[in-house]
């Protein structure tokens, strides 16, 4: 098991707004895809940002489903709660409050383009239409990196004036739970591990097949995982391969307030998501001293640089052969993980997202009250 011997850390983002802290009294409405208290990367998202923005003395309400898929109640909210500014998470996913929120007045609403929405669905005919007239008519679009700020100028240039680039954040909390003696690992097992919900987008299980294999030469390997299920195909197949192997361990849901035990629990994090933005899991598991194995995404490139932060891996073959590599390598990890580390806390040190989410509100608020003087 490896250790960490520092507390809870913060991560601030490098900014692309103004750096305007002294925003005490603005009123800002979330629009979330998923409920608070479910461990997904929206809802961290929001959570953390609240309490940055609270702490700033600005007002924040949540509205999460199954108010968001109610065009009635976000309208009525709307009004009520009266923001200067709107923060939609999820471009298809809250499209509903999004087009509910703009019947309710003028009010600016800035969508987060936060991963799947920005990948994939910019692309699929189903609903690509309804994404781009959402980004069409929002005031402010948010992305994680210039990357990501370039693939929609090149979609359409009018998009570029309103992108801002905010660098995702990061907070994680300390903890000592015993997750192997938790989950009964044998104490000798080296680790692979994971935490993403049972989604296909996420391939959770395309690597356990080839660990079954890596297995046939290292018989200590083990592999954990954390995620709730959310696909049925995703999650019978995990059934299916926890009966055939058994050294797989899962459990569905690992509070936040513990995430940071169960990545240590591990000796290497394992990423392997066919499409991501900027993924919590990823930069909680280097903010954690891991070494860490991503598929060879943009998401997970923009994230870490190969041999030195992260290996890569495309395919079987590929994955084998880093995951060797550090199977035998102990000191390959211990360079790895210690990279990881220092690349996200320098980024904490230098970037600030709760002062660029505030020059960014205070930007698209002014612009807008500029316009409404014209």
């Amino acid at each position: 098991m490896r250790e960490c011997g520092r507390r809870a850390t913060m991560a601030q983002s490098w900014r692309t707004p103004p750096n305007f802290m002294d925003a005490s009294g603005m009123k800002v409405l979330f629009c979330v895809p998923f409920k608070l208290a479910e461990p997904k990367g929206n809802s961290v998202a929001a959570t953390r940002l609240m309490a940055g923005l609270v702490l700033k003395g600005i007002a924040v309400e949540v509205a999460a489903p199954p108010q968001v898929e109610e065009p009635r109640v976000m309208t009525e909210w709307a009004k009520k709660f009266d923001p200067d500014v709107v923060l939609v998470f999820h471009a298809w996913r809250c499209r509903t409050a999004f087009k509910a929120i703009m019947e309710a007045g003028p009010f600016p609403q800035v969508v987060s383009l936060r991963g799947t929405d920005l990948n994939e669905m910019l692309d699929d005919p189903a609903c690509r239409g309804e994404i781009r007239a959402i980004l069409n008519a929002c005031s402010g679009i948010t992305v994680f990196h210039e990357a990501a700020a370039t693939r929609l100028s090149t979609i359409d240039r009018t998009f570029t004036e309103k992108t801002f680039v905010i660098p995702n954040g990061v907070f994680l909390p300390s903890s000592d739970e015993d997750f192997r003696s938790r989950l009964g690992v044998p104490k000798e097992s080296f680790v692979f591990g994971a935490v993403a919900g049972l989604r296909e987008v996420k391939r959770p299980l395309m690597i356990l097949p080839w660990l079954a294999r890596l297995r046939e030469e290292f018989p200590r390997l083990a592999w954990i995982h954390a995620g709730e299920p959310l696909e049925t195909a995703v999650t019978h197949r995990l059934r299916e391969l926890s009966l055939k192997f058994r050294w797989m361990y899962h459990v569905d849901l690992v509070g936040h307030s513990e995430i940071d035990s169960f990545l240590r629990a591990a000796d290497v994090f394992v990423a392997a998501s066919r499409s991501e933005g900027s993924p919590h899991a990823v930069r909680e598991a280097m903010l954690a001293g891991m070494p860490v194995l991503l598929s060879d995404i943009p998401g997970h490139r923009n994230m870490a640089t190969a041999s030195h932060e992260a290996l890569f891996f495309n395919g079987e073959v590929e994955f084998m052969h880093q995951a060797r590599k550090l199977i035998q390598d102990p000191d390959l990890c211990r360079q790895l993980g210690e990279a990881a580390r220092k690349r996200v806390e320098n980024e904490l040190e230098q970037k600030d997202e709760i002062a660029s989410y505030i020059g960014m509100f205070t930007t698209i608020i002014q612009k807008g009250k500029g316009k409404t003087h014209e």
